[in-house]
């Protein structure tokens, strides 16, 4: 119980636009300090560049079609997993999630800070709500791209517009 009232709290402080704001000024502020402004961002450009594009959205797209529907059909319930397949899995996707960070945000958090957090937002991820709540907030944000006119009715993302 007390682990569902943290993942709470922790979602009320990660949506609050000020805390959100605050924080990505004082991890570009300390990224400075590691890094050079240049080098901090060459980097960003160089992902923006990359993953925000039509072809790689069109990939994704693509992606998740082919996950919602493989061949036309809407999810068949595999066999169920051994005990040692889910352990195998469950090491596979936090080292997957440890090779997703970038290497200055490791080294800026250090080891031990980067690893704790990746094992929190993995077992966030495997929590159904959250992982339902994240889905619906990232189709209100690509309904809202296409479609500003609807912003008076998709308020789902709300909490995590800027007051700039």
């Amino acid at each position: 119980m007390l682990c569902f009232s943290f993942f709470g709290i922790s979602l009320t402080l990660i949506m609050h636009p000020f805390f959100r704001s605050r924080m990505m000024s004082a991890l570009k502020t300390m990224s400075f300090a590691v890094t050079s402004a240049q080098e901090f961002h060459k980097t960003l450009f160089k992902m923006h560049l990359t993953y925000v594009n039509g072809k790689a959205m069109g990939g994704w797209i693509k992606y998740g079609r082919d996950i919602m529907w493989p061949n036309g059909i809407f999810f068949q319930s595999g066999p169920d997993l051994t005990e040692a397949e889910k352990k195998k899995q469950e090491i596979e996707a936090r080292e997957i999630l440890l090779l997703a960070l970038p290497d200055q945000l490791k080294t800026l958090l250090g080891q031990e800070l980067a690893q704790d957090g990746l094992n929190l937002f993995h077992e966030m991820l495997q929590n159904r709500i959250v992982l339902k709540s994240m889905a619906y907030m990232i189709m209100d944000e690509v309904w809202l791209d296409f479609f500003p006119e609807l912003s008076d009715v998709l308020t789902g993302t709300a909490a995590l517009e800027s007051e700039d």
